[in-house]
């Protein structure tokens, strides 16, 4: 199921299972093909799915410079050399990011696009500013940034216990170092979906939730006014990765969406 594919002169981790029509998953910042696990879990049974690690995370190449640009460019290769049919694209946070960056760069080869917890632009990274406003200079420790996810990822009755089991299993056995992660936040420097937003001509769903303190549902309804082929819904109660905490009900909107 998991292997290694070789795209722009990197080595990409990938997983895939499942057949029918493709899908792929994409994970946000600092996360792994794991934090996926749920919805691949649930569309392996209908879809060719794909989940994996965008490069600079989990067990893909960590290049020293690389931006948004790339990402979609990764995501065009990975879709020629497992030769897809314009899959559906399901992109958390950062890989909302480079689902809507990929269907304008690139019209033809989505079919659809599914954005959760997402934004049209920003100046640097929402977690590196979060980290920033945490402890002044942007390196997270594992401890700190446990902090920070239940502070600005969970609504607000979400216990420490449920976010344990959230992770368990879906969480990589590769930690980036502070370089690293710093290399990431590099990549969303100055990032922008805004200026080419007309060029998205294919289907769009925009799901936001309710307390997702990262991306706000105020940032979604902008996305949802720039592309005149979205459509958005808040889910209530949910934090910024809606599936962990309203599994059924963003499982719901997304199959309604796609069928």
């Amino acid at each position: 199921m998991e292997s290694t594919i070789s795209v722009n002169g990197i080595n990409i981790s990938l997983k895939q299972a499942g057949t029918g029509p493709d899908m792929i998953l994409i994970h946000g910042i600092f996360a792994s093909k794991e934090i996926m696990n749920p919805l691949f879990d649930y569309y392996r049974k209908s879809y060719h799915v794909i989940s994996y690690d965008v490069r600079g995370h989990g067990k893909s190449d960590k290049p020293e410079k690389f931006d948004l640009d790339d990402y979609a460019d990764d995501l065009k290769e990975i879709i020629n050399e497992l030769n897809l049919d314009k899959p559906i694209v399901i992109g958390l946070s950062m890989g909302s990011y480079i689902a809507l960056k990929t269907a304008e760069k690139y019209p033809t080869i989505l079919s659809k696009i599914i954005l959760l917890g997402t934004r049209g632009q920003g100046e640097i990274s929402l977690m590196q500013k979060a980290a920033e406003e945490n402890n002044g200079n942007g390196n997270i420790d594992l401890k700190e940034m446990g902090k920070l996810i239940s502070r600005r990822v969970y609504a607000p009755d979400t216990t420490p216990e449920d976010v344990a089991n959230f992770y368990n299993g879906n969480r990589s056995e590769v930690e980036l170092t502070n370089d690293e992660r710093k290399n990431v936040y590099a990549s969303l420097s100055h990032y922008d979906m805004v200026s080419d937003a007309k060029k998205v001509q294919i289907p769009v769903l925009i799901l936001v939730g309710e307390y997702d303190g990262i991306n706000p549902p105020e940032e979604s309804i902008k996305v949802h006014e720039m592309l005149p082929t979205s459509q958005l819904e808040i889910i209530e109660g949910a934090g910024h990765i809606a599936y962990l905490e309203k599994k059924s009900e963003v499982i719901e909107s997304i199959d309604s969406f796609i069928e």
